[in-house]
C-alpha cells in the first residue's frame, strides 16, 4: 500500500474518523488555550496565528513545513469528507453534498473512509478531486460574478489576489481566464493529490499570500468577512488545476463530498506527562474562575516537585482573560500544567434536567471516564474548594477494585434524619424514600458528596461504566443532578476517604445545622475542621461575596497575589452592590439567605427539625410546589 495521509481539520472538539490514513489537526491551535483531542498546527514552522483570516491553510501550511514526505497528501474538514466509495451516485442537495447526519462506522462504511477504500480509490491518480460544483445552483452566472455576489465577500479582494497572481506568473492568464469565466468548479479545499504536487502547490499559493498581505486590507471587516485568505484559496486552488492539466496532464478523479449534519465528540484526552503523572479535572465556567484560580493556586502550594500536575479545566464560557490568567499561575512550575476542554462539546448535555443554580455542565463529571479513558485514574476537584494538602495523597491510595474514591455527605445523613423532601420525578418523597426507591440505594447511609471524587477510569472501561452513567441521565431528573446519578450507578462501590478530604465551610450556619445529626458524626465534623485536607464552599455563601463564614482566611490566602485579588476585595467592600466586574455578578441568592435566616427560627419553633409537624409540612408545601411549578 502506497504512503498516504490525509488530514482533517478540525477548530472545535468534534468526531475524528477512525482510518489510520487519516490525522486530525486543530487549527488555530495558537489562538486556543482549549483541548479538542489531536495536535494542533503551533508547533514547528507555522502559520497557526493566522486562522481566523487563512481558515484550513494553517494546517496545509503546518503539513508542507513539518510532516515527514508521503506518496499521498491530502485534507478535509471537520463535517466535510470526500466520498472514496465505489457508489459515487449518491443523492445529493443543492450544494453539490451527500448528506448524513453523524460520523459513525456505519458511515465510514458507506462512504468508504476505511484505509482499504481510500488506498483502492486513490490508485495511481494524480490527484483526487471534489465532484464539480455549479455557481448556478447559487443565482451565479459564472465564478468571478459568484464570489462578487456573495455575502461576506469582496472582490477587490478576489481582484487584487488575481493581479499578484499574474504578477509573479504571468503565464497563468488563460487559467485565471478560463476559471472566471467557468460556472463550475471544485469547491471547498479537499483533495488528495502527490507529495509532488503538493509541494508544487503551497509553494506556489503560499507565495502568493505573502505578496497579498500588502495588497489588501480590512475595511472594518467582521469575523465573516476577515475570512478572507480562505475564501480565495478555493479559487486558486482551481486555477492551479486549470494550469497544471494545460502543460503537463494529471491523471484526475473526482468523488462526492459528504455533510456531516450533527456535531458529536468522540476524542479523548492524551496524557500531558508521561512519568509520575497527577491528572486533576475541574470544572467551572467564568463566574468561578476566581474560584478556580484560588484552587489552582492552592494546589500549586501544597504540589511536589517529584510529581507532574496534569490540571485540565472542563470549562463552560471561560474567557480567554481568565484563561491565561490561569495558565499564568503555574507558568513557573515545570511539573504542573494548565489546560482547557469544552464541555458544551458533550451534545448528551443538550437539554438535560437543570435547577436551581446548577446548569448542564455540572453534568460533565459523568464524562471523565469517556474522556479520560487513556488515564488509569483521574482525581476531580469541585471549583468552590481550596487545598491544604498534596492532593497527590489521593493518587497514591490502594482502593482497591471500586470505582470511586469519595467522601461521606453528612448533609445528605441530615436531610434523610430531618425528612428534608426530594425535588425529583418520583413525586413527593422523603430522602430516604428517595435514596431507596429513586437511587436504589439499600442503605442510604453510603450516600457520597461529589465535591472531591477519584475516578479508577481503568476499572471503569473495562466494565463500560460511562454507558451506565448515560443510561441513569437520559431514564429520569434527579434531586442532586450527576451527583445522585452517580451514587446510583457507584453503589457499594465507593472507597471512602477522610471527612477531612471534604470539609464543609458551614455556608455560615454551621450552629444550625450539623449538631443536630449524629453525635459521631458532629465529632467527626469538628475533628475533620481541626485539620482540613481541603475546604468546600458549598452553599450559596461564598468566601468571595462574604467574609462571614467560616474558613474565610483560607480562601484569601489562596487568592493573595493573583490577578483576581483585587475584584475579591472591591466585591467584599461593595456589600451588595454591583460588582465593578461585569464577568462576576454578585449573587441574589445572599438576599434569600438573609430573608431565610430572619424566617427560619420561628418556621423551627413551629415546626422542629426532625418533628412529624415539620414532614407533615414539607410535603404539603412540596406538593404545591409541584402543582404551580410543573
Amino acid at each position: 500500500m502506497k504512503n498516504i495521509n490525509i488530514y482533517t481539520c478540525h477548530h472545535k472538539p468534534s468526531a475524528f474518523l477512525s482510518s489510520d490514513l487519516i490525522t486530525p489537526i486543530h487549527v488555530g491551535k495558537a489562538n486556543s488555550f482549549n483541548e479538542i483531542g489531536c495536535a494542533g498546527d503551533e508547533t514547528g514552522e507555522n502559520i497557526s496565528f493566522k486562522n481566523p483570516f487563512y481558515c484550513e491553510l494553517t494546517a496545509q501550511y503546518w503539513v508542507w513545513k513539518n510532516a515527514a514526505p508521503s506518496d499521498y497528501v491530502g485534507f478535509m474538514h471537520y463535517r466535510r469528507h470526500l466520498n472514496f466509495s465505489a457508489d459515487q451516485g449518491k443523492p445529493e442537495d443543492n450544494w453539490g453534498v451527500v448528506n448524513y447526519p453523524e460520523i459513525t462506522s456505519e458511515y465510514e462504511k458507506i462512504f468508504g473512509l476505511d484505509s482499504e477504500s481510500i488506498a483502492s480509490c486513490i490508485g495511481d491518480y494524480d490527484i483526487i478531486l471534489p465532484k464539480k460544483w455549479s455557481v448556478k445552483a447559487a443565482g451565479s452566472s459564472n465564478n468571478y460574478q459568484h464570489y462578487k455576489i456573495s455575502n461576506y465577500l469582496h472582490i477587490k479582494d478576489y481582484q487584487a489576489a488575481i493581479d499578484v497572481l499574474l504578477k509573479r506568473h504571468p503565464e497563468y492568464y488563460q487559467a485565471v481566464k478560463e476559471f472566471n469565466a467557468a460556472s463550475d468548479g471544485y469547491y471547498t479545499n479537499m483533495y488528495v493529490m502527490t507529495q509532488a504536487l503538493f509541494t508544487e502547490y503551497s509553494a506556489w499559493l503560499f507565495g502568493i499570500f505573502d505578496d497579498l498581505e500588502n495588497e489588501i486590507s480590512f475595511d472594518n471587516y467582521n469575523a465573516q468577512e476577515k475570512r478572507v485568505i480562505g475564501h480565495i484559496s478555493e479559487r486558486l486552488f482551481n486555477i492551479f488545476v486549470i494550469y497544471k492539466s494545460s502543460v503537463t496532464p494529471l491523471k484526475v478523479k473526482e468523488v462526492q463530498r459528504t455533510f456531516i449534519s450533527q456535531e458529536t465528540f468522540n476524542g479523548v484526552i492524551e496524557p500531558f506527562y508521561k512519568t509520575h503523572s497527577v491528572p486533576l479535572v475541574i470544572c467551572f465556567d467564568d463566574n468561578y474562575a476566581m474560584s478556580g484560580g484560588a484552587l489552582i493556586n492552592s494546589i500549586v502550594k501544597n504540589s511536589s516537585s517529584d510529581k507532574n500536575y496534569d490540571i485540565v479545566i472542563l470549562e463552560n464560557g471561560v474567557s480567554q482573560r481568565n484563561k491565561g490568567r490561569l495558565k499564568e499561575l503555574v507558568k513557573e512550575h515545570s511539573n504542573i500544567n494548565v489546560r482547557f476542554f469544552d464541555v458544551n462539546a458533550f451534545s448528551e448535555l443538550k437539554g438535560v434536567y437543570t435547577r436551581a443554580h446548577f446548569s448542564a455542565a455540572t453534568y460533565a463529571r459523568l464524562f471523565i471516564p469517556q474522556l479520560f479513558k487513556k488515564f488509569p485514574r483521574v482525581l476531580f476537584i469541585d471549583a468552590d474548594t481550596v487545598v491544604e494538602s498534596d492532593v497527590a495523597e489521593i493518587l497514591d491510595l490502594d482502593i482497591g477494585n471500586n470505582l470511586v474514591a469519595a467522601v461521606k455527605d453528612i448533609v445528605m445523613e441530615g436531610f434523610v434524619k430531618f425528612n428534608a423532601i426530594a425535588q425529583s420525578d418520583s413525586g413527593v418523597q422523603t430522602a430516604a424514600q428517595y435514596l431507596k426507591t429513586s437511587l436504589l440505594m439499600e442503605d442510604p447511609d453510603k450516600y457520597f458528596q461529589a465535591g472531591i471524587i477519584l475516578f479508577n477510569v481503568e476499572v471503569m472501561n473495562q466494565e463500560n461504566t460511562f454507558s451506565k452513567l448515560m443510561e441513569s441521565m437520559k431514564e429520569k431528573n434527579y434531586w442532586f443532578l450527576d451527583q445522585d446519578i452517580m451514587n446510583k450507578v457507584f453503589y457499594n462501590r465507593v472507597h471512602y476517604l477522610p471527612l477531612c478530604w471534604n470539609v464543609y465551610h458551614g455556608n455560615g450556619n454551621t450552629d444550625d445545622f450539623f449538631p443536630n445529626l449524629k453525635f459521631s458524626t458532629y465529632m467527626s465534623f469538628l475533628d475533620a475542621r481541626r485539620n482540613p485536607k481541603m475546604i468546600h464552599y458549598a452553599g450559596e455563601n461564598k468566601p468571595w461575596n462574604t467574609s462571614n463564614v467560616d474558613f474565610f482566611d483560607n480562601f484569601l490566602k489562596n487568592i493573595h497575589n493573583t490577578p483576581w485579588e483585587k475584584d475579591v476585595y472591591e466585591r467584599l467592600l461593595s456589600h451588595g452592590t454591583k460588582s465593578t466586574d461585569p464577568a462576576m455578578p454578585l449573587p441574589s441568592v445572599l438576599l434569600q439567605t438573609k430573608i431565610k435566616r430572619k424566617l427560619m427560627p420561628h418556621f423551627n419553633k413551629f415546626a422542629p427539625i426532625g418533628s412529624r409537624r415539620r414532614s407533615s409540612v414539607s410535603k404539603f408545601y412540596y406538593k404545591i410546589r409541584r402543582i404551580v411549578l410543573g
